[in-house]
């Protein structure tokens, strides 16, 4: 097995492992998560946490990162995963770049994966 095809599987099984962690947290919090100083920040999870949404992004969490795990669906795993990484990215961005860069982790892995898929979302923009 090559160096390319290990960093991949690697990246694939820590980013599932993550993503069906955080995704079971929401549901189990077994994972003490400090809200946000931002209020906007605050606002926001509030009103995710009271709403459909929280269920439906950990479900997502939660099924693309299984996909990952599955070698014929981890490219759909990843497109599951696409919207959630996005919001990830785009929440610490906004809200929370000064606080902790535990989502940078997610963020490098996922970022690899589409690099090993390069060719496949090639084809979907074709």
């Amino acid at each position: 097995m090559n160096t390319q095809k290990v960093l991949f599987l690697g990246a694939k099984v820590l980013l599932g492992t993550l993503m069906i962690l955080f995704g079971l947290n929401k549901f189990l919090g077994f994972i003490p998560v400090d809200p946000p100083g931002d209020p906007t920040a605050q606002t926001f999870l509030g009103t995710m946490f009271s709403s459909y949404l929280f269920t439906v992004v950990a479900l997502a969490e939660i099924v693309g990162g299984l996909l990952l795990f599955v070698q014929r669906w981890s490219f759909v795993g990843t497109l599951v995963l696409l919207p959630v990484m996005f919001n990830i990215i785009a929440f610490h961005v906004a809200h929370d770049m000064p606080g902790n860069a535990i989502w940078l982790v997610p963020t490098f892995l996922f970022a690899a994966i589409l690099v090993f898929f390069k060719n496949k979302y090639q084809a979907l923009l074709d």
